[in-house]
């Protein structure tokens, strides 16, 4: 302090050149360790050579329109050459225009080439618990497996088939999609994707999923009563995609990915599935006794900062041709009343689960998989992990799954009304009263506290994050983006966040 303008107190100490540079010595030995350890992790997941994100784009010329309003024609280039010559679709928002552009570039495929050095590290990554013991997979030299991918589609968000288009562009033989009239609960919808709208041109006809793979969207109506309810109007649509993988020249050999639309194996991974020797993919020696692998999913909820860190979701679900009904050996077929009803799933005497008692001891293979049983757990499947040095068990995730993506709350509340176990009265509650995954979601989006959740979220960025990350969330700035655009729907939606899911009492 100051008295009668003098300095009183304690003294500062000026240090000599010597002692300034024995502590800038120290500092930067203390510090180093701990930018070097930033560098690994921050160039582990932005510059995985699997993670490359897409080259970026020159806008020639665009108009965009507003975040809530208009779509408008873009031509977009690269190095001089168009990638990009069309229309995009209303309300899907700034960030969305971003990704879908990225998603759409006329590019090649990055890793076409099959390197064996890079196959075999590859392979030597993923492994399988088997009676309490890890099993990791090895490569022997092949060329890649085909692949065909199928799933539902109704109102996902462009933000999740672009984040599964950039994840899995170039390795899909091709891609199938069931679009149903009705909802689960047999609620009318409008057909989206329509021969002839812009929707349908974006998602078949612009090479979205790759120049050589071909996607195709089969309509499904079926106005008469259906016996199970929703559940079997969803299996009697997922057989058309078996259908239409027959047509597209799926053979025995060929390995078939049932999803659903919010949902993707990793890159790293289906690149496995095509190379490595994985006795579940083996046509000549696998008898389908336990012919599944299911992919762990991390899940993102409603936005890609919102990821949570306490579950992995096992879907997708892949198997091998020779395993699923209409492509493997029709005598291996069930009947229907060997089933719960037709479309359904399999009676437990014909699972694995109780050991096939029903199915007879001559025949050489098991039962094929008919669409319910691909997506149920029918006991004959397998995990396969990603060994990662940053959980304890390493047993890192294959695959993503971006639930509750939306474009407005009115989409979102539509969702939890009409489709799988609908919520009564959604239409007049807040987001966070609809679901426990909600109310994690909103909690998330606007940063508030989510200790009573029943899951947790990273508490860091996504880009701290050490682990595999889609390929959609390593361009710059769109993360963050979008996860500030989910903020600002929420805080326009007209019934608020005053009330949760834990402010019901009847609820836990």
């Amino acid at each position: 302090m100051r008295s009668g303008g003098t300095l009183v107190g304690r003294t500062r100490r000026r240090f000599s050149f010597n002692e300034k540079i024995l502590g800038l010595a120290i500092l930067l030995i203390t510090a180093v360790p701990f930018i070097l350890h930033q560098h690994i992790v921050r160039n582990e997941v932005h510059h995985h050579p699997y993670h490359l994100p897409p080259q970026t784009s020159t806008v020639v010329s665009r108009n965009f329109g507003s975040a809530k309003s208009g779509g408008g024609h873009v031509r977009y280039s690269i190095n001089g050459e168009y990638t990009y010559d069309g229309d995009l679709p209303s309300d899907i928002g700034d960030t969305g225009r971003t990704l879908l552009l990225t998603a759409l570039q006329k590019r090649p495929i990055w890793d076409k080439e099959l390197v064996p050095n890079l196959e075999k590290e590859r392979c030597n990554r993923y492994f399988v618990y088997q009676n309490y013991t890890r099993n990791t997979t090895t490569y022997k030299g092949r060329k890649r497996r085909r692949i065909f991918m199928g799933s539902l589609i109704a109102d996902d968000s462009w933000h999740t088939l672009a984040a599964i288009a950039l994840e899995t562009y170039g390795i899909y033989t091709a891609v199938a999609f069931v679009e149903s009239n009705r909802t689960q609960t047999g609620v009318p919808r409008k057909s989206r994707f329509v021969k002839g709208t812009l929707d349908h041109k974006l998602l078949v006809e612009s090479n979205l999923f790759g120049p050589e793979t071909e996607v195709v969207v089969e309509h499904f109506s079926h106005e008469e009563k259906v016996e199970g309810l929703g559940i079997i109007r969803e299996h009697m649509q997922r057989d058309r995609i078996l259908k239409l993988w027959k047509k597209a020249g799926m053979t025995p050999d060929d390995v078939g990915i049932l999803t659903d639309a919010d949902e993707t194996v990793s890159r790293d991974f289906l690149r496995a599935v095509q190379s490595c020797d994985l006795p579940q993919f083996d046509a000549v020696t696998e008898n389908c006794d336990t012919p599944k692998v299911a992919v762990a999913s991390m899940v993102f909820e409603g936005s890609p900062e919102c990821m949570t860190v306490t579950r992995k979701w096992m879907h997708p679900d892949i198997i091998l041709g020779k395993c699923i009904e209409g492509i493997g050996d029709d005598s291996f077929k069930l009947a229907d009343d060997e089933r719960h009803r037709p479309f359904a799933w399999r009676k437990p005497k014909f699972t694995k689960k109780e050991n096939y008692t029903g199915w007879s001891k001559d025949k050489t293979t098991y039962p094929l998989w008919n669409a319910a049983d691909f997506r149920r757990d029918q006991g004959g499947m397998k995990f396969i992990f990603e060994d990662v040095s940053y959980l304890r068990f390493r047993m890192g995730h294959t695959g993503f799954h971006f639930h509750n993506f939306f474009d407005t709350t009115q989409q979102l509340r539509n969702k939890y009304r009409t489709y799988g176990h609908p919520v009564p009265g959604a239409d007049n509650m807040t987001i966070s009263e609809i679901h426990p995954d909600l109310d994690l979601f909103v909690d998330c989006v606007l940063n508030r506290n989510v200790s009573s959740n029943k899951h947790k979220t990273l508490t860091t960025r996504l880009e701290e994050f050490e682990g595999r990350i889609p390929i959609a969330y390593t361009i710059d700035g769109y993360s963050l983006a979008r996860h500030k655009e989910m903020g600002n729907i929420l805080l326009e939606d007209e019934l608020g966040h005053d009330q949760s899911w834990h402010d019901i009492p009847s609820r836990p």
